[in-house]
């Protein structure tokens, strides 16, 4: 009897979890500067541009607070390199009470990587490392179920890149723009 009333508790808390969740999907315009180190030992900082997309899933939600998971990737080039990432973490956001407004932050952690046509950085490959990243952003909503993702954010390091064991972690900071629809 215990069993049963267990399950069917359990079964309502899922039920009202998932009744509660939320669904985004994304896409941006991507901005990212990447600062390196060459072969040599000398710094290498470059721009690279170009589209990112993403979902995230809230899950959990106690008042103007939610809780969910994002996975993101990006597709960027730049002057003779491109660079992909994929991407899962954690995210909180919360909605104003009054303004059309959600702030969030998240943390990510995934795989980043770095193809170059020039014999700097890599060869003419990708040249996958671990990636890890914050980001902050503020969505803002323009209609119903559509936000216009005002800004976002984000820092994250990439383990070195390159053949050799003892080239430095690089750096990665991000700023973008785009819309995300929201599924109730």
């Amino acid at each position: 009897m215990k069993l049963r009333w267990l399950a069917l508790s359990l079964g309502i808390v899922l039920l009202s979890v998932s009744a509660s969740a939320q669904l985004g999907i994304y896409g941006k315009f991507v901005a990212t500067r990447f600062s390196g180190t060459e072969g040599a030992g000398s710094k290498v900082t470059t721009w690279l541009y170009g589209p990112g997309a993403g979902v995230h899933y809230d899950f959990i939600h106690r008042g103007l607070i939610a809780v969910g998971a994002d996975v993101r990737g990006e597709f960027l080039s730049g002057t003779q390199q491109k660079y992909r990432s994929g991407l899962f973490g954690l995210r909180v956001s919360a909605r104003a009470p009054i303004l059309p407004v959600r702030p969030y932050i998240q943390g990510s952690a995934g795989v980043g990587g770095i193809e170059s046509t020039n014999s700097g950085i890599v060869g003419n490959h990708y040249d996958n490392k671990f990636l890890y990243a914050v980001f902050g952003g503020v969505d803002l909503t323009i209609f119903p179920h559509i936000d216009w993702r005002l800004a976002e954010a984000g820092y994250g390091r990439m383990s070195g890149v390159g053949s050799s064991a003892n080239v430095p972690a690089s750096s990665i900071f991000t700023v973008s723009s785009g819309l995300v629809i929201r599924f109730p």
